[in-house]
């Protein structure tokens, strides 16, 4: 009746079936797919025990209850194109083997432009990406210590990377990238733990081996297995642990991680280690610590730690 009605034949209706059921079936397995691990994340917060990652705890304590659930937008092309064009941190060295030398930061970034980096203080330090895009930037060591924005210019405007700068230590300078939500990297030399992240609520270890190897992490109990990915990095959760001092072994040695500080944004000494609380939200937080690698002690109170 209804090929009368529409006057289609029915091989022409079969054909805009066919037609039309790569975009009904597209839209349905997208939607499916959301609702999915929606479904799983909660599923997974109400149990406590498994292992979920630290962007996962922090997505879910910066949503809050209680308000109306907006659909996904879609991020706009300007915001693409600037997220994109981002400076990208690959090294920091030190600039002489001098108490007094800084540290030269160096990554990679659009041809031409203007690479900024700058502190919550307002100061801020510069140097242009050459035709191949690398840039090398001088950081005086009375910058370190202060967690510092990594910001591209081209025309007027400044951008903003989605990675923060922490460059910290006496002597031998911990530097590394916080990313919101997510694992540190710590880009200097450290121990086979590198860091751990805490949200106040989890924690999350990573650190380096050889491509390929297995980690294990072992702590109240626990024992957490990582693999390195090809560029040598692991991270794992420990879903046993809340974010609190603790004991973490990891290869034989073991680390106090000494639980979060305040919510500073400044690097300050802590147990065997350098940590930095980032106020990521009002209800958000997150701890970032990283270990001395094992030698000789450190000071516990340097002229790099801001006051």
């Amino acid at each position: 009746m209804c090929d009368d009605l529409y006057g289609l034949s029915s091989s022409t209706k079969r054909l805009a079936r066919m037609r039309l059921q790569p975009i009904v079936m597209r839209g349905g397995m997208e939607r499916a797919k959301g609702d999915r691990m929606r479904a799983r994340a909660m599923a997974a917060w109400r149990r406590g025990r498994q292992k979920l990652t630290l962007a996962a705890f922090l997505g879910l304590a910066v949503a809050g209850c209680g308000a109306p659930r907006q659909p996904p937008e879609e991020p706009k092309q300007a915001e693409q194109e600037n997220w994109a064009a981002a400076p990208h941190i690959d090294k920091v060295t030190l600039q002489g083997s001098g108490q007094g030398s800084g540290v030269v930061v160096s990554g990679q970034a659009p041809p031409g432009a203007r690479v900024i980096l700058s502190n919550a203080l307002g100061e801020a330090m510069a140097a242009g990406a050459d035709s191949h895009g690398r840039f090398e930037l001088p950081v005086g060591r009375e910058a370190l210590g202060h967690i510092l924005t990594p910001e591209i210019q081209i025309g007027q405007t400044p951008t903003p990377g989605p990675e923060r700068l922490f460059l910290a230590g006496d002597g031998a300078i911990v530097a590394a990238l916080l990313i919101d939500g997510g694992p540190s990297r710590r880009l200097t030399d450290g121990p086979a733990l590198g860091v751990v992240d805490g949200d106040g609520r989890a924690l999350l270890a990573s650190g380096r081996a050889k491509p390929g190897q297995r980690v294990e992490v072992k702590s109240e109990g626990e024992t957490a297995v990582a693999v390195a990915d090809e560029a040598g990095l692991w991270t794992t959760p420990l879903s046993r642990v809340s974010d609190r001092a603790v004991q973490i072994e990891v290869g034989g040695e073991r680390y106090a991680y000494p639980g979060p500080g305040p919510a500073t944004g400044r690097a300050e000494r802590a147990g065997q280690g350098w940590r930095v609380t980032r106020a990521l939200s009002d209800a958000a937080r997150q701890t970032s610590w990283f270990p001395d690698i094992p030698g000789p002690a450190t000071s516990p109170e340097t002229s790099l730690t801001p006051h």
